[in-house]
């Protein structure tokens, strides 16, 4: 029985350190990689922020700058939603325009078909 007992101290031993070597090693990497260490950060207060209960005092002074950020964020992306419109439009030929081109450019064709059969 005393040879289970100091394999099993043993094995719990081997275990501990190996555990260490673990931690010590996740530190280090997270040493070496900072921008890793702040979004595990990040995602944890994200996490905590969503498992607390909200207060009501919370609420009734957190809801207006959310009102006010999503009115900003709804106006910004009408903004950016317009403004791309108008740069498509300003790259895109007015249909008139392109008529009047594909028009002159079948003209063209016809006058070189012309002074072609002319010189033949």
């Amino acid at each position: 029985m005393s040879n289970a007992n100091s394999n099993a101290q043993s094995g719990g031993a081997n275990a501990n350190e190996s555990v260490t070597d673990r931690a010590r090693q996740a530190v280090e990497g997270i040493g070496d990689n900072p921008i890793a260490l702040l979004a595990g950060g990040v995602a944890l207060g994200v996490l905590v922020g969503v498992l607390l209960p909200r207060a009501a005092k919370e609420r009734e002074l957190l809801d207006p700058l959310g009102r006010t950020l999503a009115q900003r964020a709804t106006a910004t992306a009408q903004a950016v939603k317009d403004a791309g419109r108008q740069e498509i439009e300003s790259l895109v030929p007015d249909r008139d325009a392109t008529k009047e081109r594909v028009t002159a450019l079948f003209g063209n064709i016809l006058d070189a078909a012309r002074t072609a059969g002319q010189k033949a």
